[in-house]
């Protein structure tokens, strides 16, 4: 799903792309003073009367209102790139940006080999979606949620994902992250800049200049002929013959092979090159161990340190079906 970032200050944020960086703000940094705002008043009612039985739900329940409002971050985007109020509030009145998300490889690269069952929220995915809700009231939250599946996550949708239906013309989707500040972030999940109506000509060769090689493609903003209505046309990218833009060139000299010498030459070949990929990969730091296996079917798996700011789930492990048709290697998708 493409979600997008409407900005004015385009030279800070031009600079948070170029270092390959994500600000997650939090609960305080919003402009809603009602955020998180819920009636729970039947919930603890319940809770209260069953008290001798739903302890340690109310105390799951008051640990996860205390993280969503001092521990988590919440990077708030549009579905809708062709807003105009959204370029006058949040874009400088048409004289910034909007930055295009893919959020599908922003999850992928946060929140692999996570389990929602696990009940300790800071031990949640690194990142959820939610798509916000828009309401008259406070959304309610009711007994009935904890029975249903994935119930912490069904109470984290109503403490961030409503608002009041004044904001209704944002059409915002949240990624909620389990902590706030700068974190890092896949270059490859930024995929368009979109310069708004009255963006400074001048400036654009050089945002193009400092995210050269990153295959994002660029977008002018303008107005429909004798319409209000919002349109778009890309524009050329004066960097697209540019080398490729590498995140990464780890070093796989020293790694422990947990593969038999007989499975490693097999596959020699294959297996080097998925080294090579994995080498490249963003938000990792050390490639740690290779394993390879003929059976039941060839697969290689490259185990591997991340970075600092996904510091809960420290080791990334990278998998590779070996198609012996082709002769070739197949990155497994990581289940989200």
């Amino acid at each position: 799903m493409k979600l997008y970032k409407y900005r004015c200050d385009t030279s800070r944020d031009i600079k948070t792309l170029v270092e390959n960086r994500l600000f997650v703000p939090d609960k305080n940094l919003l402009n809603d003073p009602t955020e998180m705002c819920v009636d729970d008043t039947e919930l603890l009612a319940f809770l209260e009367k069953y008290k001798n039985l739903s302890l340690e739900v109310k105390r799951i329940y008051q640990e996860l209102k205390d993280f969503t409002r001092t521990k988590c971050g919440i990077f708030s985007l549009s579905k809708d790139v062709k807003n105009e109020l959204l370029w006058a509030y949040y874009a400088n009145g048409h004289k910034g940006l909007c930055i295009e998300y893919d959020s599908e490889k922003i999850m992928e690269s946060y929140n692999y080999g996570v389990s929602f069952k696990n009940k300790n929220p800071e031990s949640f995915p690194l990142v959820h979606r939610i798509d916000v809700k828009y309401s008259d009231s406070y959304p309610v939250l009711k007994p009935e949620y904890l029975n249903v599946k994935d119930n912490m996550v069904q109470i984290l949708k109503c403490l961030v994902g409503t608002k009041s239906k004044r904001w209704i013309q944002e059409d915002e989707v949240r990624l909620i992250f389990n902590k706030h500040g700068y974190t890092e972030l896949d270059y490859r999940a930024v995929t368009g800049i979109y310069y708004g109506v009255n963006f400074n000509d001048s400036d654009k060769d050089a945002i193009m200049n400092k995210l050269q090689g990153r295959g994002i493609k660029y977008y002018q903003m303008r107005f429909e002929k004798n319409s209000y209505q919002m349109g778009f046309d890309e524009i050329k990218d004066n960097y697209l013959s540019a080398p490729k833009f590498v995140a990464n060139d780890l070093s796989y000299d020293n790694i422990s092979w947990l593969s038999s010498p007989e499975e490693n030459a097999k596959y020699l070949d294959l297996v080097i090159q998925a080294l090579e990929f994995v080498s490249k990969e963003p938000c990792i730091n050390k490639i740690t161990s290779c394993y390879v296996n003929s059976t039941p079917e060839p697969m290689v798996a490259i185990q591997t340190l991340t970075n600092e700011d996904f510091k809960t789930f420290p080791i990334k492990t990278y998998r590779f079906d070996i198609v012996t048709k082709t002769n070739q290697i197949r990155l497994r998708k990581f289940q989200l």
